[in-house]
């Protein structure tokens, strides 16, 4: 499992001291992005519809970079589907791939039945483990719930010398989430669950987070207490309305089933995969404007809510 490292110190991020000057963290889409590049270890947050980090991956896959090795907090599902249906990857740990109640992710399936990307069984306690040794500075982290399963037989469940499954630390090169608001110094603030976010922001050697608003710090100075990741962890922010899109931003917009339904019936048939949804949908649209211009735009998102009330 060459993307697992003992080298733990590497990740540890150190908060500015009081003499630094601060600067601003807020960044367009292209320029965020320059710090991908192929054959890293991306951890992609949010956690099924919720929270998907997808203008950020849309990006990823009109660059064309490959041979990715990816990680995701289980369940996940947009983000995850469109770099492997955009040919980005190359391996893939992950728990579980869906649309939830409308199906499984297509790319991701028929990714896991050809053998086109490498699938590496994994579960949230065996994938979040990783992660906690990281935080913890240690080369692994003890998981004994998966006693007894399948995952037994995955590689990520390695043992330690004690005989007990311990997933060695994860340390990603890159960490993409969104989030609904931050200010211009990174300071990230959840609406809703922040999931695994903020673990994986810990661990990651750079994060990059698009938020749907930029807040002023005056603002977040008088509610310290909704920052969920602050900015310290935070290498750029890119303000992106509707970044989320197709799935929800908790507090924002909820999920759009016609669009999830489109792009699934689109992705079930790899011989029109491209035109139907790849073309239209990422590389026609240069920006994540002119994507958000395509979908209807903000109006769209926010009528959305009418939707499911």
């Amino acid at each position: 499992m060459d993307f697992y490292t003992g080298d733990v110190a590497m990740s540890t991020q150190v908060p500015m001291s009081r003499s630094t000057v601060r600067t601003s963290k807020l960044v367009d889409l292209t320029e965020a992005m320059d710090v991908v590049c192929d054959g890293q270890l991306l951890v992609l947050g949010g956690l099924w519809f919720h929270n998907n980090p997808s203008a950020l991956a849309r990006e990823i896959v009109r660059r064309r970079i490959q041979n990715l090795r990816i990680i995701a907090a289980p369940p996940s599902g947009y983000a995850v589907d469109l770099l492997i249906g955009g040919g980005c990857v190359a391996e893939a740990t992950i728990g579980h791939v869906s649309f939830e109640h409308m199906g499984l992710a297509p790319n991701f399936q028929r990714a896991a039945q050809t053998g086109a990307v490498k699938i590496i069984d994994a579960d949230e306690a065996t994938i979040l483990g990783g992660f906690m040794a990281t935080l913890e500075h240690l080369q692994d982290h003890p998981v004994t719930s998966v006693r007894g399963t399948d995952i037994m037989s995955s590689p990520i469940a390695r043992r330690n010398s004690d005989g007990v499954v311990a997933p060695r630390a994860v340390v990603p090169d890159v960490c993409l989430l969104h989030a609904q608001e931050a200010d211009i110094y990174g300071n990230v603030r959840n609406f809703g669950n922040s999931f695994a976010d903020p673990l994986f922001a810990k661990a990651a050697r750079h994060v990059i987070v698009s938020v749907d608003r930029i807040v002023e710090n005056s603002e977040v100075r008088k509610e310290p207490h909704r920052t969920t990741i602050p900015g310290y962890l935070v290498d750029r922010i890119v303000c992106a309305p509707g970044g989320a899109h197709p799935g929800s931003s908790q507090g924002l917009y909820p999920h759009d089933e016609t669009a999830i339904k489109a792009y699934i019936k689109a992705g079930q048939d790899p011989r029109s995969w491209e035109a139907d949804y790849l073309e239209p949908l990422v590389h026609a649209p240069g920006t994540h404007e002119d994507y958000l211009a395509a979908i209807g735009g903000w109006e769209h998102l926010v009528a959305l809510n009418e939707v499911v009330k």
